[in-house]
């Protein structure tokens, strides 16, 4: 299932890059040999040739998709943003003159009008090149800024915001699953502030893994804890919700040795899961966010709190309990009704264990 899940992620980004690529090529063309008033003297009309477009944006989307998997590992993207960029850039204008220099060689071969005295130097050193450079360049800063923000607000959030989905406040069913750090007072007192904030950095870098593999949306960061939400078909399907936070743990035990290492301890996360009616709005003008509001997340995390008390490191409502197919893979606890701080009625909670843990 990881596996799957991973290869449907970067097959749908791969085609979505090349779509991409193929509509830049394609508006290049036009602009090239429609825009300017003056042709150069060489005749270029098959660059615009759809054939040749559309074989152009699989082979630049390809090599594209390849960097950003390249950048996308985890020593690369803890860089700053500007040393990735400047990485990014050399990739790309390296992508270029590779794809120019085997156009260079191929494209006579395959169009037996083209000129002879067109040579790999002569392109590189013309001002069709410098076009061809520029116009790259801003597709790609087009792209990494886009990407950028889809990263800053989590994966389908811009698409609901730029359609405007929650202008006016809707009432939809969520699942929150609050994560937080179990004695994260003491950890931060021993390492002081700066070690404890490179801390929750690390853990907070590791759980995007588990978040893409259970298709979870990242609601908030707050201090040392995170909350993630699902709609309720992907969150419910294959368990994710609560999947997810196991999937992080495995994910902390592997890296236990940097852990040690580096801070001195393995840090340990307590979780709870609720499900229920939550209003979805934008609120802000000047950082314009998606907000939930409602009972639900009071509830899940009045349950989180209950954590320590119990000794365990995930707790689900029964709501959810009811809703989810955990089958053989998982060992429930029922606990009694138990008070919740600002709840008037007490609420039996469960504790969630899985029954193996596979590195």
């Amino acid at each position: 299932m990881y596996m799957a899940m991973m290869s449907r992620n970067k097959v749908v980004y791969w085609l979505q890059l090349i779509v991409t690529w193929w509509t830049a090529i394609f508006l290049f063309g036009i602009i090239r040999h429609y825009g300017w008033p003056e042709r150069p003297n060489f005749d270029p009309e098959a660059l615009i040739e759809p054939w040749l477009d559309f074989s152009l944006g699989v082979v630049v989307g390809t090599g594209y998709f390849l960097i950003e998997l390249l950048l996308n590992r985890k020593e690369f993207r803890r860089l700053r943003f500007m040393p990735w960029l400047a990485l990014k850039s050399v990739l790309n204008l390296l992508l270029v003159v590779l794809l120019i220099a085997v156009a260079t060689y191929l494209y006579p071969r395959i169009n037996g009008e083209v000129r002879d005295g067109v040579t790999f130097l002569r392109i590189l050193t013309s001002k069709l090149m410098l076009l061809v450079l520029l116009y790259f360049t801003v597709v790609s800063i087009i792209i990494t800024l886009f990407e950028r923000m889809v990263q800053k607000l989590g994966p389908g959030i811009l698409s609901n915001m730029l359609l405007g989905k929650y202008h006016r406040p809707r009432e939809e069913e969520r699942i929150f699953l609050f994560i937080d750090m179990r004695d994260s007072t003491p950890i931060a007192e021993r390492l002081g502030h700066l070690a404890f904030s490179q801390l929750i950095q690390d853990c907070f870098a590791d759980v995007t893994d588990a978040v893409l593999h259970h298709r979870a949306e990242i609601y908030q960061y707050v201090g040392d804890e995170v909350i993630l939400c699902w709609k309720p078909d992907p969150g419910l399907r294959d368990n994710n919700c609560i999947a997810a936070f196991f999937e992080f743990g495995r994910i902390l035990a592997r890296r236990s040795g940097h852990y040690q290492r580096a801070y001195g301890l393995h840090p340990v996360f307590k979780a709870a899961a609720h499900i229920g009616r939550t209003t979805v709005a934008e609120v802000g003008l000047v950082k314009r966010e998606l907000a939930y509001h409602g009972d639900v997340l009071n509830t899940t995390a009045r349950i989180q709190s209950k954590c320590n008390e119990l000794d365990e490191q995930l707790l689900i409502s029964p709501a959810l309990a009811e809703r989810l197919d955990l089958g053989p893979d998982y060992i429930l606890h029922a606990y009694p009704p138990v008070e919740l701080t600002g709840k008037r009625k007490s609420l039996p909670v469960i504790g969630v264990r899985p029954r193996s843990l596979p590195v």
